[in-house]
């Protein structure tokens, strides 16, 4: 890479929109702008693509790239456009407590770099390429990290049992992919295997890196598998812990009753009921939930609920009988005929 010194000065550029331009007549430049003439000023006037001497040059490289330095950050170009470029570099006073002043760094060829991706002015940046495609080419974002492809997101849907046991998934999926001419682009298949963990609760990522989306210049996308829980006919669950309504009739709410319970597993479950069943009677089994993703051993809880249901009608013999067992002697029920 070719070296540039921090201790060679320049004279600042009087107008960063006029410099960048390069017409003398440009009054605004917005910031989309300034970013594609920036490309083409950098290309134009780079020392080593430019028959021109060094030092004019490099004189003119590096006010290009300190023109776009201020103008594409839009806090820098705020202040540029209210204050000028002394109240940028100079600070301006009242306004700020202590006054904030912009250095460029003086590297013009670490400006470059970062625009494109490679300090080689050479490079074929513009053979075969689209414009939009051009005026992306190699871009990073604020952060100096090259821009990454848009992720796929995808829904993987998963039985009950499958998030309670855990499972092993194979999902196949297209893509975008680019040929081996890197010019043209073509849609792909392939098939990504997930090992599922026993507990994995909706909304849970998978997440494999770039195996998405190819563009031109940019790392690939990442592919997003998001959980998601069908619906399961006899439980319900929340967060660990599992819901299951059981119907009864009102003579086991009253005379106790054993339910069978099947789990996700492929057990019964016999769950013995002595209390008298009141509507808002929960039975609670320790354990039996669904397993903590975390630590698999761990397990939730279920809890049952009740639906009692009661006949529709009753005998006139049904009527005496219910008064003989439920009502004491002298608390009478009166039976309608």
């Amino acid at each position: 890479m070719p070296h540039y010194s921090n201790s060679v000065q320049f004279n600042c550029a009087s107008n960063y929109m006029i410099t960048l331009v390069s017409t003398g007549c440009a009054s605004y430049l917005s910031q989309g702008l300034a970013v594609s003439t920036y490309r083409r000023q950098a290309l134009r006037f780079h020392p080593l693509r430019n028959k021109q001497p060094e030092s004019d040059t490099l004189q003119r490289f590096t006010w290009i790239s300190e023109a776009y330095e201020v103008l594409k950050d839009p806090v820098l170009r705020a202040r540029y456009d209210q204050y000028g470029e002394a109240g940028l570099k100079h600070g301006t006073p009242g306004v700020y407590t202590e006054p904030v002043k912009y250095l460029y760094h003086g590297d013009p060829y670490k400006t470059f770099q970062e625009y494109f991706g490679d300090w080689n002015p050479f490079k074929e940046f513009t053979e075969e390429m689209t414009r939009e495609q051009m005026e992306n080419f190699g871009r990073k974002d604020g952060r100096g990290q090259m821009k990454k492809a848009e992720p796929t997101i995808v829904k993987l849907m998963l039985t009950l049992e499958e998030l309670y046991n855990g499972c092993i998934k194979k999902m196949t999926l297209k893509y975008t992919a680019f040929d081996k001419d890197c010019q043209t682009t073509e849609i792909k298949e392939k098939t990504l295997t997930m090992v599922i963990r026993a507990g994995f609760r909706e909304g849970a990522s998978l997440i494999f890196k770039e195996e998405g989306n190819q563009g031109p210049n940019v790392i690939p996308g990442d592919v997003i598998f998001v959980v998601t829980a069908l619906e399961h006919p006899f439980f319900r669950r929340e967060g660990i812990n599992l819901h299951h309504t059981e119907k009864i009739h009102v003579g086991q709410a009253l005379l106790g009753c054993v339910v069978e319970i099947p789990t996700l597993d492929k057990r019964v479950l016999h769950v013995a009921i002595t209390n008298i069943i009141k509507p808002d009677y929960v039975k609670v089994v320790r354990g039996e939930g669904m397993p903590d993703s975390c630590n698999p051993k761990e397990k939730g809880d279920l809890y049952i609920d009740f639906d009692i249901i009661y006949p529709d009608k009753l005998t006139r013999k049904e009527r005496i009988d219910l008064e003989a067992a439920l009502f004491r002697e002298g608390e009478p029920l009166q039976i309608l005929t």
